[in-house]
């Protein structure tokens, strides 16, 4: 049995005038308490299984108070409730990990549409959300000079009866607001899985591949299609070599081939979406991802 409670005060002080030429003088205290509580039990000498529940606060950030409208309540603090349970094994060829995983919020501060006067993107609270998955972990010495490690994590991120907010062009500085209902939380994808592959070719000479595979995603909390990520998967080749010389501790090469495959993919975006002139359009831009590309490194360590 295991367990600990994190008391946490925060005092908040703002004064001044917006660029906007609005008083922002405010203050805030917090008063958290985070307890934890859990259980592990050895099954064999190889493996246990555990259980684990938290409670953890947190309150908004500078730029959730400040961009906060003067005629609406102020963002108030957010409340995690996280379960998790889980199984592990090792031995001298293998090592599995399990874990599944609760995460229950009240008042997450999330992305609803509105903005600040100068266009940024402001949060607010929605009263619930939760992500629920399962994360696994495995590690497999299949040689003495051969080994694959991997893992993955499944997952539904929700957030329950969101309402969102449109900028409504033609009768500024008016919004459209839609009860969409549940909805997936932005930026996080259900499925994300990674690997590694590595050989020894001769001692303290690697060669590795590097695999990463990142599901869907959508850009902002709509849960629309039209503005999402498509998912992609990135293989990488690592060569590295290690020298352990008697007047320093290591001298390490490396050079990696870096999206082997020339995937074209993006791995953030962001959105604007207004109604004008009797519909709907968006303001959006994407980061794409280099190609095929080369990095070498050499590091020392004395």
């Amino acid at each position: 049995l295991y367990g600990d409670l994190q008391y946490r005060y925060i005092d908040y002080r703002v004064n001044g005038i917006d660029n906007d030429l609005r008083d922002i003088t405010q203050g805030y205290s917090y008063n958290f308490l985070n307890p934890k509580l859990g259980i592990s039990a050895d099954m064999t000498t190889a493996s246990k299984l555990y259980l684990s529940l938290a409670v953890a606060n947190r309150e908004p950030n500078r730029s959730a108070i400040i961009d906060a409208h003067p005629e609406r309540p102020s963002p108030v603090h957010e409340t995690l409730y996280d379960v998790e349970s889980g199984y592990k094994f090792r031995s001298s060829k293998l090592f599995l990990d399990a874990n599944l995983f609760y995460m229950y919020y009240r008042n997450q501060l999330v992305l609803t549409g509105k903005i600040n006067d100068v266009g940024d993107p402001v949060m607010e609270n929605v009263p619930k959300s939760y992500r629920a998955g399962i994360e696994l972990s495995l590690g497999w010495k299949i040689l003495n000079n051969l080994s694959w490690n991997t893992n993955a994590t499944l997952s539904r991120k929700i957030i329950k009866d969101i309402v969102s907010y449109t900028d409504n062009w033609d009768e500024w500085p008016k919004q459209i607001i839609d009860t969409i209902g549940n909805t997936e939380i932005a930026f996080s994808p259900s499925a994300i899985f990674s690997s590694i592959l590595d050989y020894e070719i001769i001692k303290d000479l690697h060669l590795a591949l590097y695999s990463k595979y990142v599901g869907k995603q959508f850009i902002d909390n709509t849960g629309s299609d039209e503005r999402s990520l498509d998912p992609y998967l990135v293989n990488d080749i690592l060569i590295s070599y290690s020298l352990f010389p008697k007047f320093m501790k290591e001298v390490a090469f490396s050079l990696k081939f870096n999206n082997i495959f020339n995937v074209k993919y993006e791995s953030n975006a962001w959105v604007y979406r207004y109604y004008y002139d009797g519909s709907y359009s968006t303001l959006d831009g994407y980061y794409p991802q280099a190609g095929i590309h080369i990095m070498g490194s050499i590091t020392l360590k004395f």
